[in-house]
């Protein structure tokens, strides 16, 4: 007759629900037992990278008498040169949803995570988007569970400690970054710079403390009230191998500036439409 038989019907029934079940508990379903996570541990604390604290962070600057000051500073000059030389020396990658890609290999300090870059047009004048991601990570990043300042050390810079979510079997992270910004650039230009930090007031919130090694995120205006996002990314999550880190995180800057992007386009309603 060309109709499936009960047989068939029951079986495909029972396929599909056993998919939907899977899926509603994917979050157990992936777990890695507690044991196996133990016998692991020690190995991978033992090349684990540490933050700096402030005092540190300012003894890593070439000048006497250096600060954490002066080290941000650093960062967000060298930043602003590189985007007057249009980013040189960056290897382009095929991306996603109308985003730029591109990374390179950071030379001599022993970490084989490369350094990504990922940028995105915004229907928003830069400041807005500097205060998108600045203080409304909740509006684009469905994975932030909380965050606080730990200690606002001046108008522009302050410790933050913020914790994202992740599918199992990855734990939930933590991170605590030294971050610093800038309004006033030349051009109307806004930038974000934040580097992990330790500090004694910002006890662990998650359950792994990931390690933000660079964070540059360079806001330019490009006309008609628009902006150009630039985010350059280098990010220890814990628990990835430099491979995935190869192949895969790159893919995710890319996607986190969409959303950022997509935050800012409106709501389409339903309906007929009318004049105001």
């Amino acid at each position: 007759t060309g109709k499936p038989d009960q047989k068939d019907l029951s079986e495909n029934l029972a396929a599909t629900q056993g998919l939907a079940h899977m899926i509603m508990e994917c979050n157990k379903l992936f777990e890695v037992p507690h044991e196996m996570i133990t016998q692991s541990r020690n190995s991978y604390v033992d090349a684990e990278v540490h933050s700096p604290t402030l005092d540190e962070l300012g003894k890593q600057v070439d000048e006497e008498g250096g600060n954490y000051q002066m080290y941000l500073e650093t960062l967000m000059q060298n930043l602003q040169k590189e985007a007057k030389e249009k980013f040189k020396g960056w290897v382009t990658c095929s991306s996603i949803e109308n985003t730029e890609l591109a990374y390179k290999k950071v030379v001599g300090d022993g970490n084989p995570l490369r350094l990504w870059k990922a940028s995105v047009e915004v229907e928003a004048p830069p400041s807005v988007v500097l205060n998108r991601v600045l203080r409304e990570r909740h509006l684009w990043d469905e994975d932030f569970l909380q965050w606080k300042v730990v200690e606002s050390l001046d108008k522009q810079t302050e410790v933050y400690q913020y914790v994202l979510n992740s599918m199992a079997p990855h734990p939930v992270r933590d991170f605590v970054v030294l971050r610093t910004w800038r309004t006033d650039l030349p051009k109307g230009m806004c930038m974000l710079v934040a580097i992990s930090v330790e500090h004694e007031e910002a006890p662990l919130m998650g359950a792994v403390r990931a390690i933000v090694m660079d964070s540059q995120y360079l806001i330019e205006p490009c006309g008609s009230g628009k902006a150009r996002l630039t985010h350059i990314c280098r990010i220890d999550l814990k628990g990835h191998s430099p491979e995935w880190y190869n192949k895969g995180f790159g893919h995710l800057c890319a996607a986190e500036v969409a959303r950022i992007r997509n935050s800012f386009q409106p709501l389409i309603a339903e309906g007929p439409e009318t004049k105001i």
